[in-house]
């Protein structure tokens, strides 16, 4: 009887006589490589999906986080994931005066972490809104129950 190079597979010829133990032991080299060559290929897919996740990852990751807090009339910490290089705070209220000073001075602010100091604070995580103290009345971001947006770029 003849074998195949690569994986021993019998090759038999007209006159050899088939016998069992040559059948079964053809099967399970068969079956071993097909294992081996799943293993692979399932690690080749998982190595593959990892690095669409990462890539996508990548694609999605913004250089601002934007959200809202609710205003505690205490010391609060927002968290955005990371120190802000700068951020708007907005508070505004509803007006039909949208430059009223009401509407907007009391409850607005840009920083990148120098201005309004007493007021907003950087942290590595995002940033601190300071209560309203006797010294600093305005501007504003933490009246109890006051819904602020804002936008932290990092």
């Amino acid at each position: 009887m003849n074998y195949t190079k690569n994986y021993r597979l019998p090759q038999w010829v007209k006159e050899d006589r088939i016998m069992m133990d040559d059948f079964n032991a053809a099967m399970s080299s068969m079956e071993s490589g097909m294992t081996r060559t799943d293993s692979k290929a399932d690690s080749a897919i998982s190595t593959a999906n990892a690095a669409k996740q990462t890539a996508n990852a990548a694609a999605n990751a913004k250089p601002y986080a934007v959200g809202h807090y609710t205003g505690t009339g205490e010391d609060q910490e927002i968290s955005v994931g990371f120190r802000p290089s700068f951020l708007i705070i907005s508070g505004m209220g509803d007006t039909e005066l949208p430059n009223s000073d009401s509407a907007w001075t009391f409850y607005f602010g840009l920083t990148a972490g120098n201005a309004v100091p007493r007021r907003i604070g950087f942290t590595d995580r995002g940033f601190i809104v300071y209560q309203q103290r006797a010294d600093v009345l305005r501007p504003d971001y933490s009246v109890n129950g006051k819904v602020y947006d804002y936008i932290a770029f990092k």
